[in-house]
């Protein structure tokens, strides 16, 4: 079982932002509203997120993922055209979105990330091209940023300085990874940080191989908010706008201890 403080005590008004299963997150619209820019960690081959955050908001949005390249970009776009007509993407509808969607990354790429909208490709943690959390919170100005973050297990190196600029974050959408192994520091997160606990999500991807020992999901979503608009004290989960992470398989069942 996942531990009592995993589970948020209220309900809140959540909106999904994102692209349908992997990709999409949800935020408290409060925290949305407050916010005055956005910092996304981890970008890999999908902005959906970021892009439906400044399709609502017209903010300045700082992107880090050192991981994607203009050159890569443009490789992957190429190759999705001759995905098109493999037999597997032509009568698996979700599939053949998918590739469709690939077709058009390049050009995606190079609309989206103009004027307002930076990718750098800088990692923060570790890396060749590390870059400070410090230097980060400093390059964007504008005040409170909502933080998304997905850079599968490096999390854990920045908990420490989220805590230490808390009061310049509206609101925070983060995967954990491996949590059957860091149950104890996400609950000491989720003590000392003042922003509201409003959202758990299990990812089910691959299905069964990534629950743990007690069917617990090993990689978790957590939404957090800076505002307490409560709608009820029962919370939803999972939350009707949630969808599996895979499409491919059901929705993960959460468990916590009493």
């Amino acid at each position: 079982m996942l531990p009592k403080i995993f589970k948020p005590k209220y309900e809140y008004d959540l909106l999904r932002l994102g692209k349908n299963n992997d990709g999409g997150y949800l935020v408290e619209k409060e925290s949305l509203n407050l916010a005055k820019s956005l910092i996304s960690f981890g970008l890999s081959y999908d902005w959906s997120f970021e892009k439906h955050f400044y399709k609502i908001k017209n903010c300045p949005i700082h992107c880090y993922d050192p991981s994607v390249k203009y050159s890569g970009i443009k490789k992957f776009s190429r190759k999705s055209i001759i995905n098109l007509f493999k037999i597997k993407n032509i009568f698996n509808k979700n599939l053949l979105k998918s590739t469709i969607n690939n077709i058009f990354l390049f050009h995606n790429y190079k609309k989206f990330f103009s004027k307002d909208v930076v990718h750098y490709e800088s990692s923060i943690g570790l890396g060749i091209n590390k870059i400070d959390f410090l230097e980060i919170i400093n390059r964007i100005k504008l005040y409170p940023v909502f933080l998304k973050i997905d850079i599968e297990g490096s999390e854990y190196r920045i908990l420490e300085d989220i805590l230490k600029h808390q009061d310049k974050i509206s609101g925070l959408v983060i995967e954990f990874h491996n949590v059957d192994l860091h149950k104890n520091i996400i609950s000491d997160f989720i003590n000392e940080f003042n922003l509201s606990l409003c959202h758990i999500h299990g990812q089910n991807p691959l299905g069964k191989n990534y629950l743990d020992s007690n069917n617990d999901p090993t990689q978790i979503e957590m939404t957090f908010s800076k505002t307490k608009n409560i709608l009820s004290d029962n919370p939803k989960i999972p939350h009707l706008l949630d969808m599996p992470s895979d499409f491919r398989f059901k929705e993960v069942k959460l468990n916590f201890s009493d």
